[in-house]
């Protein structure tokens, strides 16, 4: 009886080699990763884009995330699979993760993450550990620059920001961009969160009292609530009449008659830089720690040409290198 069950498990472990070479790497060599997003367009267009450069290499696990996912379902789904890395897509799921990590017995053996499409991506994982990422903010002189070649017509020499105290680095840091292109960014900081809306109003009426020649709205969910951009930020745009910048593409759309220009990142070339970290972080003995945050590398071009065309005077042989044009 012995040397029958020697030999049954003799024949299981070739059959599990016969699989093994039959399969290659996707069975026996592969290891896991796990995406945790929103069901969202421009994240499925990255988790394409990490797709094209890694999967003959790793198994990719896809969890999607809504309004009442708890970390607890993000604990099961780690146990389930045990992933090597997780990669993280929007605040929410970013969030999320965050909750679970803190509940770990030692967070500090927490597995590796790369975390995209998020804003200020440097403050939301900074008490996150072994983990890095790909800011989504595209600095505001690369938008001015563009608008310059497509409204000549526009000086476009001081750029108006509202924005709140946490803010304050990232002003710095554009600011100093800007100074390269003899750009001035003039900026109006709020303090105060008791009173959003008069806080608002009262530094924008400020911001144009200093004659500046497009304003600049960060991607700042406490100002940019649909209550405050349907009550405050559009009826000034109406008036203000100059080029306003925005960092998404939702708020260039021309039914909001909202924001002119919005230059950002290239969701699958995202995907295909994450894919790099990815490659990296393995490298590295699967450790994120002490790495930058990465600026993105590819960026789409958004212009509300509805609006453009009738406050400005676009040069129509410059549009082609604007990705995107919106009518």
């Amino acid at each position: 009886m012995g040397r029958i069950k020697q030999y049954g498990r003799r024949v299981l472990v070739l059959i599990l080699t016969s699989c093994c070479l039959i399969a290659g790497s996707d069975v026996c060599a592969k290891d896991s990763l796990l995406i945790i997003r929103l069901d969202d367009d421009a994240l499925r267009e990255a988790v394409r884009g990490i797709r094209s450069e890694i999967r003959e290499h790793f198994l990719i696990n896809d969890m999607l995330v809504r309004a009442n996912t708890t970390s607890n379902e993000i604990s099961r789904k780690m146990r389930e699979i045990s992933p090597k890395l997780v990669i993280l897509m929007d605040n929410a799921a970013i969030s999320l993760y965050k909750r679970f990590q803190k509940g770990l017995p030692d967070p500090s053996k927490a597995v590796p993450s790369v975390s995209i499409m998020a804003s200020f991506m440097d403050l939301v994982i900074r008490d996150m550990k072994n983990a890095t990422g790909i800011f989504y903010e595209v600095p505001v002189v690369t938008s001015v620059v563009s608008l310059r070649s497509v409204m000549p017509s526009v000086p476009l020499k001081r750029i108006g920001v509202v924005h709140r105290e946490f803010m304050e680095p990232s002003v710095r840091m554009n600011r100093g961009y800007c100074k390269r292109e003899n750009i001035e960014l003039v900026s109006r900081l709020i303090t105060r969160n008791y009173n959003v809306r008069s806080d608002i109003k009262k530094n924008l009426k400020l911001l144009n009292a200093r004659n500046i020649d497009a304003l600049w709205i960060p991607n700042d969910n406490k100002f940019l609530n649909a209550g405050l951009i349907q009550s405050v930020w559009i009826p000034f745009v109406r008036q203000f009449g100059k080029p306003v910048i925005v960092g998404v593409e939702v708020l260039v759309r021309p039914e909001f008659e909202f924001g002119t220009f919005a230059v950002i990142p290239d969701p699958f070339e995202l995907g295909t830089q994450a894919a790099e970290i990815i490659y990296d972080i393995r490298d590295n003995n699967w450790r994120a720690e002490g790495r930058e945050i990465e600026p993105p590398r590819s960026v789409h071009k958004i212009i509300n040409m509805e609006q453009a065309r009738r406050l400005f005077r676009i040069d129509k042989e410059k549009l082609g290198s604007i990705d995107k044009i919106l009518e």
